[in-house]
């Protein structure tokens, strides 16, 4: 073999050798995105899992703040709708708040009577929605398959 002919198959193994070097350095690159990425989502994982942590420590928490706030507001009621038996009791007698508990089932009673007429108009809506969405689908087949 002669000097060039060494030469051009140094040159060509060298430049086989660069070409190699650097996919192996796009490759270490792919590995280390990899791992990053797999590093992140282990973090995110861990972040939610803390969060989650927290928010149960906190649920009975919150549950107690709803009961203490629901007892507040129940003995305020009951303070204020004592406030107003003495009130009545005081202006006018026992007639008074006898004709004011009268007044007050009848309040309740008529609420009670309208409640039930939304919840039956609401039901008669719901009803209505599913007539016509039933009507649409059989319109939609024979449209389709008529």
């Amino acid at each position: 073999m002669d000097a060039a002919g060494v030469n051009e198959g140094a040159k060509a193994a060298i430049g086989t050798l660069k070409e190699s070097i650097a996919v192996g350095k796009e490759g270490g690159k792919l590995v280390a995105d990899v791992q990053a990425d797999s590093h992140a989502v282990i973090l995110q994982q861990r972040r939610m899992r803390e969060h989650d942590r927290r928010k149960q420590e906190q649920l009975g928490s919150q549950q107690e703040q709803r009961a203490y706030q629901h007892f507040t507001a129940k003995q305020q009621q009951l303070k204020t709708t004592e406030e107003l038996k003495r009130h009545i009791l005081k202006e006018h007698g026992v007639a008074g708040w006898g004709e004011f508990l009268k007044a007050k089932a009848d309040i309740e009673a008529q609420d009670k009577i309208e409640a039930s007429k939304v919840s039956d108009d609401e039901h008669a809506m719901n009803d209505a929605t599913w007539w016509c969405f039933a009507a649409g689908a059989l319109i939609a087949y024979l449209i389709t398959n008529g």
